[in-house]
């Protein structure tokens, strides 16, 4: 899925490098919490979706690391999430430790993930307006959002049965 940037995106203003970094660290709190809830989960179809998502995730977070670091010499890309990541990561862990994997707790615990960086993509996107990083955004928040759009109707079937 990777989306080709501009000669341009070397530019960015420091404002918007460190924006993006930002986006950067939320992504790799995405990628390490699915990645992570794939291996706990007790449901092979739901283990696949995380594991195909945390692979995004991944995939657009070392991409627009790649971006920063051509834009600036002095940006150094977040190659960790946050604190705030890692307090969500022990959360699951002992939610999962007290439903055993279930498939149905991951999925409600993941939507929380899958919001989380949806926000930081809303948050990101006006401070990037008519930037040349702009457009490349947009079509990662479309990819994120089609992500966080099927934990929902995977949540919201499992709630069903």
């Amino acid at each position: 899925m990777t989306i080709q940037s501009s000669g341009a995106v070397q530019h960015m203003s420091d404002d918007t490098v460190n924006h993006v970094s930002d986006l950067v660290r939320g992504l790799n709190d995405s990628f390490e919490y699915l990645e992570e809830a794939a291996t706990k989960v007790n449901d092979d179809k739901v283990a696949t979706l995380f594991k195909q998502l945390s692979a995004d995730r991944k995939e657009i977070a070392d991409t627009l690391a790649g971006m920063i670091t051509l834009a600036s010499s002095d940006a150094d890309p977040a190659e960790e999430g946050s604190w705030l990541g890692k307090v969500r990561q022990c959360w699951t862990a002992f939610r999962v430790g007290l439903n055993s994997g279930d498939a149905t707790v991951m999925l409600v615990e993941a939507e929380r993930a899958e919001d989380a960086i949806l926000e930081k993509f809303k948050d990101v996107l006006p401070q990037v307006a008519g930037s040349e990083i702009n457009d490349v955004l947009l079509q990662y928040f479309a990819k994120v959002k089609e992500g966080h759009d099927q934990v929902l109707a995977l949540r919201n079937a499992y709630q069903c049965k």
